[in-house]
Formats: structure tokens, sequence, C-alpha cells
């Protein structure tokens, strides 16, 4: 008996044989048997097969936006993660993972993070220059890719590039002082504070003077 003819269900000893064990082995036998054996042994070689192998495999599986004349590195990672992506499709995880593939520095941000509306995302961080034409048909790629993986209820506002820049920034300047004195007075209130006013009394009659006013 091979592999192949082997059947869960008509193989149980004794001491399991009873209800529902004989029906859940039936359904892991229909499980089993609609696994393709050939694809468990390539899809631990994928990252040695050549384009002609990766191009037959992507069509098999089914992988979303899939280039064929993108880069045989890429290639080979879409065909590793399609499994996944399919998987989990309609969540963040699944919208980073494919975005990932078009460019590597690329971030799903959802709304909170950079106080967008409520159920928009954007994806940001991307380093990877635009240079022509090629790179902008990536582009319209990978957005028809996030729409492929994201959930119905959700909205992408937008892709961002980011550039740094470095350089030397040098800068000039000159410095000058300025002092500026203004001297304000009451002419007349001065004058009358430089008078002189003398009180005289007489000898020998104790006598206290005193002048109440205001000096004009």
């Amino acid at each position: 008996m091979t592999d192949k003819d082997y059947v869960i269900a008509d193989n149980l000893p004794a001491s399991i044989n009873l209800d529902p064990i004989p029906d859940l082995a039936r359904v892991v036998d229909v499980e089993l048997s609609a696994i393709n054996p050939d694809l468990l042994l390539i899809y631990p070689a994928i990252d040695t097969l050549d384009n002609e192998l990766i191009d037959h495999l992507a069509e098999q599986m089914h992988v979303d936006e899939y280039d064929s004349r993108a880069a045989l590195s890429v290639k080979r990672q879409q065909v590793k993660e399609s499994f996944l992506l399919h998987r989990f499709k309609g969540t963040r995880w699944a919208v980073q993972r494919a975005v990932a593939t078009v460019y590597e520095s690329a971030v799903v941000q959802e709304w909170p993070e950079y106080d967008g509306h409520p159920y928009h995302f954007r994806v940001t961080l991307i380093t990877a220059p635009l240079p022509g034409t090629e790179s902008l048909e990536s582009l319209d790629r990978m957005v028809r890719m996030i729409h492929a993986y994201k959930n119905a209820r959700s909205w992408l506002d937008y892709v961002q590039f980011i550039r740094r820049c470095t350089g030397t920034l040098k800068f000039g300047a000159n410095m000058s002082i300025v002092r500026s004195t203004r001297i304000t007075f009451d002419l007349k209130r001065t004058l009358i504070a430089q008078k002189t006013i003398h009180i005289v009394a007489g000898v020998g009659m104790y006598k206290e003077v005193r002048i109440n006013g205001e000096l004009e």
C-alpha cells in the first residue's frame, strides 16, 4: 500500500474505532486527498527555481497582481507568500506583506497613527526612487494589490514616498549692536528742585515756621 492509497478511516485501531472518530477520520482523508504532493516538494525549493517555473507556480497558485517582468527575487517572494496572503486577506497584515513585495520599506499606517479619518489608512515611508515609467507601473500595481488585499470598509488615502537628504548647510550673519539713549525730564520741576530755600528766625525767640503749599 502506498501513501496515496492509504485511508485513515479504514485503518483505525479498535481502541478508537468508535463514533464519532471514523467520521472525523473520513473528513481528514478528504482534505488530505486535495493536497498536491508535488507542490509540497516544490514549495521549499522556491528560492532555487528559475523564472519559468516561478511563473507557472504563480499562475497555479493564483498570485494576485503578479508581474512576470519583475525581478526574480520579487516573484519568488510573491509565490511563497501567496498562501498566507489569501488566508489573511482583508487584514492589515496582508496589506503590509503585499506592499512590501513591491517596495520593501513601505509601511501601512491606520488612521489613528496619522490623525486621519476613521477607517482610512495610508502607505508611507517608501524610500525607493521613481525614475521613470517602469516605476510608475510598479506603483500602479502596488495600489491594485492594496485594493485586492484590504477589507471592503477600509479606504486608501494616499501612497507617500519619503526622501531623506543629507548635506552641509552654512548660514552667514552680521551682528551689530546699536545703543540708543534718550533722556527726558521736566525742566520746570528740575529748576525748582535746585532752588535754595532759606528759613530765618529771630535770635532769642524759639519759633517754628512751617510752610505748606506747592512751589511754582
